[in-house]
């Protein structure tokens, strides 16, 4: 093998292009403070906001769009996404992922929101102010976001090997891209029956590749929120216009493919209505939508406690799920071309090569799919899984802020000194990477699995319907209308199409498929073979329902100022308007008392 001089510099451009961007700002900034000899005036982006919990850094309305964009579009809408539309039937797939979106996650995804900036505080003490009893919803939502990190951090971790092999020709994986997944990245042991990959010797030894592929991610994801908003926003600027530059070129390079045509076929116009009678595709679709766009990790209400009180945030939920969905089809544009062509290369059904790698399509059948590229496969490789990299960053920025943002809102909630935030981000960030560590085992993959179908799917269900719960009975649509009114003077729209959402689409299609996927784990298993990793998953989804309903028993009011004067102030107002009319009515003699008089002389 030897070193890609071409797969080399594309990496190098790209990891050194954002650094070189704000450098060249940085001296023409400085140049421009010469002539004008003194300082430029550049805006201070970094504002501070003053409530009861103290001083907060505030986003400006370009950082907190960045942020929330970056959070929604993440690795997900690459590595799940194209998968579940792939298993699920094409295009019927893709509607039932579209009207999840549009009827769920999207609504929900804009209360949060409206929470977040109503209250000026992070998750958990904002479901605290509006009732002591949704303390355990709080704190369970706080473990759902401290678990999913932590092996999330492991997916974006797997692409640092590819990142590196990229840049040696050939390919580590041209001759088999499965065998180097399993047995090169995982550690495991190929049996004698083909395509078998296991632990032989079922020790579950650390994978020191893996090991150091996480570390560094984490270092990357530490050193980039623990200086303040100024700095993090810089680098979500690049780690979201980055990877909408790399799938654009991704698309105008595989479309020429030879069967891409065929696969694009397959994702857009393959249609199997009878899909959508099965409850399991319209699970996946939902899961995927409250994965992507992540309604129900507190992180949307946190990073909405630090916008303006004017803060548009109905045309930033918009905006950010229009982005993400937008992103997602766009990015399966390109993996379907490619899907096409290894169909195409392999003399197979687009289906069967979609499908027959599970989560493991980008890692499998994408890495497939670069030495088709030819001379430029060292190139494309690099990129694409640049790209995958940087999607991962933005989410796991957010969840991180999260984190750190809920400790230190309790600990001065508490009257309890609050450290400097880079001590508690460390703190936060040091135990999130212990907890895992067993993701780097050659079992890693396996218990990935499994925590993330009961954690990141079952119990995100859970905890999704328990939260349209709280927002229709302890703080009410009116609330809602009447936060969303008072930050941006509209409401909320279209009328009844948020009121069906509010009180029928979301609870009802959140709990019930919750149910149906309890019910389908159990008669088929997650993890085939594996019966004590499954069992944890069990116990720990368990663990985080039970804490979900431990505080159910308060009956304590919430701190949520009262509706009363609002209420009296909208009837005060209606009937001024009332009287308006009717006096308007009667100098223009048309008023109804003038009109039953006209009849009475007629």
């Amino acid at each position: 093998m030897e070193v890609s001089w071409s797969g080399t510099l594309c990496l190098l451009v790209l990891v050194l292009g954002g650094p070189a961007v704000y450098l060249a700002a940085y001296l023409v900034a400085r140049v421009r403070r010469r002539k004008s000899g003194g300082e430029y005036a550049t805006g201070n982006a970094h504002e501070v906001v003053h409530n009861a919990l103290g001083e907060r850094e505030k986003w400006t309305s370009t950082q907190y769009l960045f942020g929330l964009v970056g959070y929604a579009i993440g690795i997900g809408n690459v590595w799940r996404f194209c998968y579940v539309i792939a298993r699920d039937g094409g295009a019927a797939s893709l509607l039932a992922y579209m009207l999840s979106f549009v009827f769920i996650a999207t609504p929900l995804f804009l209360y949060e929101m409206i929470l977040g900036q109503y209250t000026r505080l992070s998750s958990l003490p904002a479901w605290i102010q509006v009732r002591p009893r949704w303390t355990g919803l709080g704190i369970s939502q706080f473990l759902l976001c401290f678990i999913v990190q932590s092996y999330f951090v492991m997916v974006i971790a797997y692409t640092i090997p590819y990142i590196a092999s990229s840049c040696v020709d050939p390919l580590p994986w041209a001759d088999s891209s499965e065998e180097h997944w399993f047995v090169d990245i995982l550690g495991l042991k190929q049996e004698t029956e083909p395509g078998v990959f296991e632990d032989v010797e079922d020790k579950g030894d650390f994978q020191w590749v893996l090991v150091a592929s996480y570390l560094l991610v984490w270092a990357v994801v530490y050193f980039s929120i623990s200086f303040g908003k100024q700095v993090l926003s810089k680098i979500t600027y690049v780690t979201v216009i980055a990877p909408v530059v790399l799938v654009v070129v991704l698309i105008a390079r595989t479309a020429v493919l030879p069967g891409a045509l065929d696969g694009i076929r397959f994702y857009l116009f393959k249609f199997e209505s009878e899909k959508l009678k099965d409850p399991a595709v319209w699970a996946a679709a939902l899961s995927q939508c409250l994965f992507s766009l992540s309604p129900g990790f507190g992180t949307a209400i946190t990073m909405s406690s630090h916008t303006g009180d004017k803060e548009d945030v109905y045309k930033a939920a918009i905006l950010t799920s229009c982005a993400n969905t937008v992103f997602a089809v766009a990015a399966g544009f390109a993996v379907f071309a490619m899907i096409g062509n290894i169909a195409h290369v392999e003399g197979e059904a687009v289906e069967e090569v979609a499908s027959r790698s599970g989560t493991g399509l980008a890692f499998i059948v994408i890495a497939s799919a670069m030495p088709t590229f030819g001379a430029a496969g060292n190139v494309m490789s690099v990129l694409f899984f640049f790209m995958l990299f940087t999607l991962g960053l933005d989410s796991a920025f957010a969840w991180s802020e999260t984190l750190t943002s809920t400790v230190e809102d309790m600990l001065v909630r508490q009257n309890w000194r609050k450290p400097p935030t880079w001590v508690t981000t460390l703190v936060i960030t040091a135990l999130c990477a212990l907890a895992g560590l067993p993701y780097c085992t050659t079992h890693g993959s396996l218990i990935l699995d499994s925590v993330d179908s009961f954690v990141g799917i079952n119990f995100l269900l859970f905890i999704c319907f328990l939260e349209s719960v709280v927002f229709i009975w302890d703080f009410g649509y009116s609330r809602l209308d009447h936060a969303l009114r008072k930050a941006t003077g509209r409401d909320l729209f279209p009328k009844y199409g948020c009121k069906f959402g509010f009180y029928a689409a979301i609870p009802v299609a959140t709990l019930a498929l919750f149910i149906y996927q309890l019910y389908n784990d159990a008669s088929n298993g997650v993890v085939p073979g594996y019966k004590s990793i499954e069992v944890a998953g069990w116990v720990l989804m368990g663990i985080l329902v039970a804490v979900s309903c431990v505080t159910l028993w308060k009956t304590a009011q919430g701190t949520l100022p009262s509706m009363e004067p609002v209420v009296e102030n909208e009837a005060a107002g209606a009937e001024a308007e009332t009287d308006n009319i009717e006096l308007i009515d009667r100098k223009s003699g048309s008023g109804l008392g003038n009109s039953s008089s006209d009849h009475g002389t007629l």
